[in-house]
């Protein structure tokens, strides 16, 4: 059954490291997220990035006219990555780089007004206990009207026949050990297994509401921004979200 290290042999190793950097310089800020953080993100406000990786979303948004942000991640490997990212593309008056958990932020309350959650890093946490305490966790650390936004797979738009097939499997019994609850789904990788969480909005509007957001927006990529070629490739179709804390 996942639990909280399954993901870390993954994130850590050299090769998936190396990938993330490409992404970041390669891919960028996908145009979904500038369009929604251009909407709801004040160019000054004090940002906190979960599940940074190698600091696509931050670089990006920084050389976008963000100008505080800070970029975290759970495996240093990848903070260091961004590190290096941020420095050689001259956005470090902008970018803080450090290595944090999100389901235990060492940070105050209050302290940032928008966070952000890009690339299905939120349901990439597994188990719905430890994505709930990130998001208390979020909703601590943003100020009272503060904004989160993030993305994650929807299952109710995406892989359908496979997902009505697993609930087909569920219902006569057939249980993967490895997939705890509905949606689960877990990846061998050469560099390490990958665990993934595909939700509905209804499943995620109500986590939400019991950490203290109000759910504000969500739409399918596709249709918010006409992505290019290189961020087709990148990611595969997902739902963005964005909350405002209560």
């Amino acid at each position: 059954m996942p639990d909280a290290e399954t993901n870390r042999p993954y994130f850590t190793h050299d090769t998936t490291v190396l990938e993330y950097a490409r992404a970041a310089v390669a891919v960028g800020l996908w145009e979904s997220e500038r369009v929604l953080l251009e909407r709801f993100v004040p160019k000054d406000a004090r940002v906190l990035e979960l599940g940074c990786g190698a600091g696509r979303v931050a670089v990006g948004m920084a050389r976008a006219g963000w100008r505080e942000i800070l970029a975290t991640d759970f495996a240093a490997p990848m903070v260091a990555a961004a590190e290096g990212v941020v420095a050689a593309t001259g956005v470090g008056d902008r970018v803080r780089c450090a290595t944090a958990d999100a389901t235990a932020l060492p940070y105050g309350d209050g302290l940032f007004d928008a966070a952000v959650f890009a690339f299905n890093g939120l349901l990439m946490i597994p188990g719905p206990g430890r994505r709930e305490q990130a998001l208390r966790e979020i909703a601590r650390v943003l100020r009272p009207g503060g904004v989160f936004l993030f993305s994650g797979h929807d299952r109710e738009a995406t892989r359908t026949d496979h997902w009505r097939t697993e609930r087909a499997r569920r219902e006569a019994g057939i249980v993967d050990p490895d997939h705890d609850r509905f949606g689960d789904t877990l990846y061998g990788t050469p560099q390490g297994k990958v665990f993934i969480h595909s939700a509905v909005t209804a499943e995620l509007d109500t986590a939400l509401a019991a950490a203290g957001f109000e759910p504000v927006f969500s739409a399918m990529r596709s249709t918010i921004a006409d992505e290019p070629a290189r961020v087709r490739a990148f990611s595969d179709e997902t739902r963005l979200y964005v909350a405002a804390k209560r």
